[in-house]
C-alpha cells in the first residue's frame, strides 16, 4: 500500500507535469493554487515541496489554515524558530490529537533537505502574510516614541543607530514610507538564490534572517512606535 503522503505526492506530481491541474477550479482547494511560478527557482521549490508533501492541504498555502489546522502565521513556536531547530523536530515527531486541534502525522522519513526546503517556505509565507496583516491594519493609533525607542535600542541598536543610518531615512521619507521600508528592507527582496560571488556573504545573510525574523513577529503597535520614534526632531 502506497502511504497517503506519498500518494498525495505522486497525484500531485503527475497533475503539475500533465496540465490536469490547470483543468481544476481554485475554489475546489486543488493543485492549481500552486499559482504561478515564482521568478527564484530556491522559493519554487520550497512552495512545491510545501504542496506535495501534504502540508499546504491543512495550513493552507499562504498559511491561512483549514479548519482544526495550527495557525502557521501566527504560531509562536514558528515566530521562535530559527533555521528549523523548532519546526523541524515538530514535523519528524508529529502532533497527537488535542480537543482543539486536529493531529498531525509524523513525518520521520522527510530528508533535511526537505525540511529546510518546508522551513524556507513556512517563513517566507508568513513574513509575506504579516507584512499585509500589519498594513492592512486601520483606525491605528498615532505611535508611542518612547515605546519605539525601547524597542529600536532592543530590536535594532546592535546594527542600526538612531543618529546614523537611521537619520537619514527618516529624513528622506515621510511617515507610511519610513514604515514600509521598517518592515520590509531592500536586502528581504532579494532573490534565496545568490550568485557565487555572495555564496559566502554570511554577513548580509544574517541581516537578513534578522530582519525576515522581526518581520514575522512585529505587531502593528510595535512598527507605528518606531516610526515615530525615527521621525522625532533631532
Amino acid at each position: 500500500m502506497i502511504p497517503g503522503r506519498s500518494l498525495l505526492a505522486i497525484v500531485g506530481a503527475f497533475a503539475l507535469a500533465t496540465g490536469w491541474a490547470q483543468s481544476v477550479s481554485r475554489e475546489t482547494y486543488d493543485f492549481n493554487y500552486i499559482g504561478q511560478r515564482l521568478p527564484d527557482p530556491v522559493l519554487q521549490h520550497s512552495k512545491e515541496t510545501f504542496v506535495l508533501f501534504g502540508c499546504a492541504y491543512c495550513h493552507g498555502l499562504d498559511l491561512v489554515s483549514r479548519g482544526e489546522a495550527t495557525d502557521l502565521m501566527h504560531s509562536a513556536l514558528v515566530g521562535r524558530d530559527e533555521n528549523g531547530n523548532l519546526i523541524g523536530p515538530l514535523l519528524r515527531a508529529g502532533i497527537p490529537q488535542t480537543a482543539k486541534l486536529s493531529p498531525m502525522p509524523q513525518f520521520s522519513d522527510l530528508s533535511d533537505q526537505q525540511i529546510t526546503a518546508l522551513v524556507r517556505w513556512i517563513h517566507y509565507a508568513r513574513a509575506q502574510g504579516r507584512y499585509k496583516e500589519i498594513t492592512a491594519a486601520k483606525d491605528l493609533r498615532p505611535g508611542d516614541a518612547a515605546a519605539g525607542k525601547l524597542y529600536f535600542d532592543e530590536k535594532c541598536g546592535s546594527c542600526h543607530s538612531f543618529s546614523g543610518d537611521m537619520a537619514n531615512l527618516a529624513r528622506k521619507y515621510d511617515a507610511s514610507e519610513l514604515r514600509d521600508k521598517i518592515l520590509r528592507p531592500k536586502l528581504l527582496e532579494d532573490a534565496r538564490s545568490w550568485g557565487l560571488e555572495r555564496l559566502h556573504d554570511q554577513k548580509t545573510a544574517a541581516a537578513r534572517q534578522r530582519h525576515q525574523a522581526l518581520l514575522e513577529n512585529y505587531s502593528a503597535g510595535d512598527v507605528q512606535n518606531v516610526t515615530a520614534y525615527l521621525k522625532t526632531p533631532r
